[in-house]
C-alpha cells in the first residue's frame, strides 16, 4: 500500500471515529432528556430539556406573572 493510500485510510478511519463519537453523544443527550436525568460534564451537572418542555415552562411562568399583575 502506498503512503498516500495509507494516509487516506487513516483519515477515513479518523473521520468515522469522530462521526461515531458525535452520534454517541447525541444518543446520550436524548436518553438523558427522555429520562430526566442529568449529564455530568467537567464536574458540573446539566439537565437537558426538549423544546416543548422549555416552552411549557416559559408559558407557565408568564401566565403566573400575568395573573399576579391582573389581580394585584
Amino acid at each position: 500500500m502506498k503512503e498516500q493510500q495509507l494516509q487516506d485510510k487513516m483519515d477515513e478511519y479518523y473521520n468515522r471515529g469522530i462521526q461515531h463519537g458525535i452520534r454517541m453523544m447525541k444518543d446520550k443527550m436524548l436518553l438523558a432528556c427522555r429520562r430526566g436525568t442529568p449529564i455530568e460534564i467537567d464536574g458540573r451537572v446539566y439537565y437537558i430539556r426538549s423544546d416543548l418542555e422549555n416552552l411549557k415552562e416559559i408559558m407557565e411562568r408568564e401566565c403566573k406573572i400575568l395573573r399576579v399583575w391582573i389581580f394585584a
